[in-house]
């Protein structure tokens, strides 16, 4: 018999299974040729949703892709040719809402990760990412874990997805890669 951090274990890895075995291969293979194809990227969120983002715009600039995160001091303004990516859970997020009407008007694509794809974000998206909440048997809108701690855990993974798949079909070398870590710390 399993002990609680087991079992607590095994349920976080089958839903996160289960929540990105239904994220289709055209929807990592066109958000993949999009951000090649962006000028700049941007990423937009608020709480756990734009601490994954960040996650994802580290790997991005160790890519050698030119990224900011919305809303920093130093951040530029964005205009045709780039794209933001808003992750939110909800879909509903004050900010990151605004941060993809102010991109819009500024002729940048947005492309939106979201659990809810009939969310206000999700409606404006040019690309979306659904990152639907399943259970550990592929129940549909149940998870075992607290509210949106799934949705986050797998927008961080399907990132990382996306960079890994992103250096093999662009042949990124990890030496590059590498040699872009921070080396103030």
């Amino acid at each position: 018999m399993d002990g609680p951090y087991t079992s607590a274990r095994r349920v976080v890895v089958r839903e996160l299974d289960a929540l990105l075995s239904h994220v289709e291969e055209d929807v990592y293979t066109d958000l993949v040729a999009a951000i090649r194809d962006a000028d700049r990227i941007y990423v937009a969120g608020a709480g756990r949703s734009k601490l994954s983002a960040e996650c994802f715009a580290m790997r991005l600039m160790h890519l050698g892709l030119t990224v900011h995160v919305a809303g920093d001091s130093t951040t530029p303004a964005a205009g045709p040719g780039d794209l933001l990516l808003a992750c939110s859970g909800s879909g509903e997020t004050p900010t990151t809402l605004v941060m993809a009407e102010n991109a819009a008007r500024a002729g940048a694509r947005t492309a939106v990760v979201t659990a809810r794809a009939d969310s206000t974000l999700a409606r404006r998206a040019d690309q979306l990412v659904h990152l639907a909440e399943y259970s550990q048997d592929h129940e549909p809108g149940r998870s075992a874990q607290f509210v949106g701690t799934l949705f986050e855990q797998g927008a961080l993974l399907f990132f990382d997805s996306l960079v890994l798949a992103y250096e093999q079909l662009y042949g990124a070398d990890p030496q590059d890669m590498l040699a872009q870590h921070t080396n103030l710390e």
